[in-house]
């Protein structure tokens, strides 16, 4: 890899949740943020001078005016101590940067409309459009007047009027700013998205909206193309809290080189990827948290971007300081990944390379597996046929990767043709953003209403017409995760009333009725779906699975494989895919494990987030050598005869916990 020719080194903080004159413990704030603090800027200052400052939403509690004059104390006495000016900070708005309490029933009822209404309408709408039906301007303006406080903030008390919305090229949502460093030859946009307008109660997981107008416009030059030089982006939410979240996550791939959130509290660095895109985000952690105050890990990183003479990336070196809530002061974190040292951590970029080969790969993660190349799952589907045979409805639950998409693509194509309608959709497609576009993807449609009642009549309709005697309609639905928070309850009632003249797969991360109840709500389909958890493939098929890289692997790649992967597949295809690449690449095997294992981290890390504390527990006890025998962690094929399914969970149980 070449050496970088230049280095921008960013402190990036988020979530201050400054309460000001409401602040009950003064003092716990004051031995976080206070001397502790003022030494912390001077340790990071021997790596070198910092040239931004990021932060990336939350700096108040609840929005008010009167606790942005202690943040606005607070970051121009950090500016002061690194030697900055105010044109090098840069602010975002979080969740507790609106003010709840204004304009409320008109949000209530923006939050209620929005699911059901075309996304590009509301984008267009929010970029100064025509309103969608239902819509009027006073409602989209009396929504951002929720966050008069923050905005006025931004442009009279940190000066800063360029990071004010209403000077975009959007106009309401966002800001890009661009920054020419003397002698660098390139320039550095940031782009300060606005994640947290919609925002408003306890549920806005999934309810938010980013909007593909907001993102592009701010993320395009003048004739639509990408910017050159370098591109970061500040959010607060991350995508996975946004109802366009997967869609927009897509679009920002090629356009960003790396995004800076908040809004976790938990410090994390992640690259999403698929075969065409990738995503590199790096989330602070909190810099104060609200309610656990000193007795919190608050944390904050130096990012420092090594970067060639064109602006692009080359790799991130990274800093993690973290408080220590028993001694109060900041220290270097090696708490969150293993191959820290010293609270530093590297981040290559992948260097350009010419291909590898002109063969494929036989291993791809990222994709699913469909006929004729899928295998195993046969009880699975035997039980399928049983409940479509019987007009049963049911309910897939599965870890992230586990193989629940390879499933439904694949019983669609074993349906098809078999004199039954048949219909294959996502929750993360365009046909999950409402019950008007479900039902129109569904029956083809086209409909001018959004209301839950007739959207469902349409359906019902719809499923009589075309449904023949013992064949109901089949409706297998991928991601249904997504589409829980987003249509109303009513639709699903319906829904849940269609069934017999309807079957439904539904395919989710987590079983509906936590779903639901994470949201507030209470599942519609309490004891109307039967219960099938996907989990690791059946022995003959893993080893089939391995045998795909037969031509190019040993034996004793064969083994490792079914070591550090057991029986799941994507582990499997994962490792799989590194050593082939090594092979090729003449590198050793123990470079394709350890790509393996840093990839593993991230997804690992995903499922750790919704275990239940008992089942986390009972998985810590393995490295205490006693069995992880709890029927959630088997069903979930986390676990296999009381172990872990594969080294690389015991691995990663070890060193990161």
């Amino acid at each position: 890899m070449s050496d970088p020719r230049h280095r921008l080194r960013i402190l990036h903080i988020s979530d201050l949740h400054e309460r000001g004159p409401r602040e009950k413990e003064p003092w716990r704030r004051r031995r976080v943020l206070g001397d502790a603090w003022d030494h912390n800027l001077a340790e990071l200052l021997q790596d070198g001078p910092v040239d931004l400052v990021c932060f990336t939403g939350d700096a108040a509690q609840s929005g008010s005016e009167d606790e942005y004059a202690a943040v606005t104390d607070f970051l121009f006495a950090l500016l002061d101590r690194l030697h900055l000016k105010a044109d090098r900070l840069f602010v975002i708005p979080g969740n507790h940067d609106i003010q709840r309490l204004v304009y409320h029933d008109g949000w209530a009822n923006l939050r209620a409309l929005a699911p059901r209404i075309d996304p590009l309408a509301l984008a267009r709408w929010m970029a100064g459009g025509k309103p969608a039906p239902g819509l009027e301007d006073a409602l989209r303006d009396g929504v951002l007047s929720r966050q008069g406080a923050y905005r006025r903030w931004v442009r009279e008390s940190l000066g800063r009027p360029e990071l004010d919305p209403a000077q975009s090229s959007h106009g309401r949502l966002g800001y890009r700013t661009t920054l020419e460093i003397p002698g660098w030859g390139f320039p550095i946009h940031i782009l300060g998205l606005d994640t947290a307008w919609l925002c408003g109660d306890d549920y806005d997981t999934g309810r938010l909206w980013l909007t593909d107008d907001q993102l592009m416009e701010l993320a395009s030059d003048p004739k639509g193309d990408a910017l050159p030089g370098l591109r970061l982006v500040l959010m607060h939410h991350p995508f996975h809290d946004l109802a366009d979240g997967a869609h927009c996550r897509k679009l920002l791939a090629g356009r960003a080189d790396l995004v800076l959130r908040g809004h976790l509290h938990e410090p994390t660095v992640e690259t999403w990827a698929d075969p065409d895109r990738t995503v590199r985000q790096l989330a602070a952690g909190c810099l104060y948290e609200g309610d656990r105050a000193d007795h919190y890990p608050n944390a904050c990183q130096l990012v420092t971007i090594g970067l060639d003479n064109a602006g692009r990336p080359l790799q991130i070196d990274l800093r993690f300081r973290a408080f220590s809530t028993g001694g109060g002061h900041w220290h270097d974190d090696d708490s969150l990944y293993s191959e820290s040292r010293g609270g530093r951590l590297t981040w290559i970029f992948p260097r350009s390379v010419a291909p590898r080969s002109t063969i494929r790969n036989p291993y791809d993660p990222w994709t699913p597996v469909t006929p004729p190349r899928f295998v195993g799952r046969i009880d699975l589907f035997h039980r399928l046929e049983a409940a479509l045979e019987e007009g049963r409805s049911v309910s897939l639950v599965g870890d992230w990767r586990i193989g629940k998409s390879s499933i439904l693509q694949t019983w669609f194509q074993r349906q098809s043709g078999r004199g039954r309608e048949v219909r294959l959709l996502s929750g993360e497609e365009g046909e999950g953003i409402s019950p008007r576009t479900f039902v129109e993807k569904i029956t083809g449609y086209q409909l001018s209403y959004e209301e839950a009642d007739p959207v469902a009549e349409t359906l019902d309709r719809w499923a009589q017409a075309v449904g023949r005697p013992s064949l109901p309609p089949l409706l297998l639905i991928d991601e249904f995760d997504g589409m829980i928070p987003r249509f109303d309850c009513r639709f699903f009632e319906r829904l849940r009333g269609m069934l017999g003249k309807i079957v439904l797969v539904v395919a989710s991360r987590q079983d509906l009725d936590l779903i639901c109840e994470s949201i507030g709500r209470t599942s519609p389909f309490h004891n109307r779906l039967e219960l099938n958890w996907v989990n690791l493939l059946e022995p003959k098929a893993a080893e089939e699975v391995i045998g795909w890289g037969n031509e190019e692997l040993g034996p004793s790649d064969a083994d490792l494989m079914r070591q550090w992967a057991g029986r799941h597949p994507f582990y499997l295809q994962l490792l799989g895919r590194h050593l082939i690449d090594a092979r090729r690449d003449g590198e050793e095997i123990s470079y394709a494990l350890d790509a393996f294992r840093c990839e593993a981290i991230v997804r690992l890390r995903e499922i750790w987030r919704i275990l239940p504390e008992r089942d986390r527990k009972s998985l810590l006890g393995v490295l205490e050598g006693k069995a992880a025998d709890r029927l959630s962690l088997r069903s979930r094929g986390i676990v296999k005869d009381g172990k872990p399914f594969g080294n690389v969970l015991t691995e990663w149980l070890r060193e990161e916990l």
